[in-house]
């Protein structure tokens, strides 16, 4: 899990910080100094700051400066010593955004390779082979938090993905898909202007050439532009 990981590393950075003796990491970045549950507004007493060498692909998104942390929101939970990042971090408007949680197959989600803050592009599938229909549900949900397969919440091959989805109509078609329908999640997190169509249909054509065999061809309908 991620944030483990980050807890992981964060220990890392303060024994470094304390028995490096100048051989550790010099810049220091904030922690959560206590549990901290979600939906909380950070304050000077929830931060600390130690020496971390972080990742380059963190870079940006953590932060070494208190004064763009306090009076944040934590959209997820943060664990005592866990590095706080930009996706864990809402202001007062998104933190009221509401969450729900839906179960989808690792393979449609990334392959599982989703992190919380992350924004997604929500599809869903009705019907089976080339009568299949696809739609976009949702062109800006975010990840909240995620349960893998070894978590009690997620059957297995399965991931739990919480989300963060602005409209009632996005919700309800997620919810509705979740059940008369297969999920899938497109991150597109650090992408720009990604393509959104509204609907795909397969169209299917005999091809006499080879003797009665098909050929598919895509339809997208209403492309547009979100992410």
């Amino acid at each position: 899990m991620v944030g483990g990981l980050l807890v992981a590393v964060a220990a890392v950075g303060i024994f470094a910080a304390v028995s490096g003796a100048g051989r550790g990491p010099s810049t220091r970045y904030y922690v959560a100094a206590r549990d901290i549950a979600p939906g909380s507004t950070l304050g000077p007493d929830d931060l600390e700051a130690v020496a971390i060498e972080v990742p380059d692909r963190l870079e940006g998104r953590v932060f070494s400066d208190p004064d763009a942390l306090v009076g944040a929101i934590a959209v997820g939970p943060l664990s005592e010593g866990e590095l706080i990042q930009a996706g864990g971090l809402a202001t007062g408007t998104d933190a009221e955004i509401p969450t729900f949680s839906v179960a989808v197959a690792q393979a449609d989600a990334n392959a599982g390779e989703l992190s919380r803050g992350d924004y997604v592009h929500v599809l869903a599938t009705y019907g089976t082979d080339t009568s299949a229909t696809t739609v976009t549900l949702s062109a800006d949900a975010r990840v909240v938090s995620l349960s893998e397969d070894d978590d009690s919440l997620a059957a297995a091959g399965q991931v739990v993905v919480r989300l963060q989805v602005p409209t009632a109509e996005e919700r309800i078609a997620i919810v509705n898909a979740s059940t008369a329908g297969k999920i899938s999640l497109i991150r597109v997190s650090g992408a720009e202007d990604v393509d959104v169509a509204e609907v795909f249909r397969p169209s299917v054509e005999v091809d006499p050439a080879t003797g009665g065999s098909t050929t598919t061809t895509t339809e997208p309908e209403d492309e547009g532009s979100g992410g």
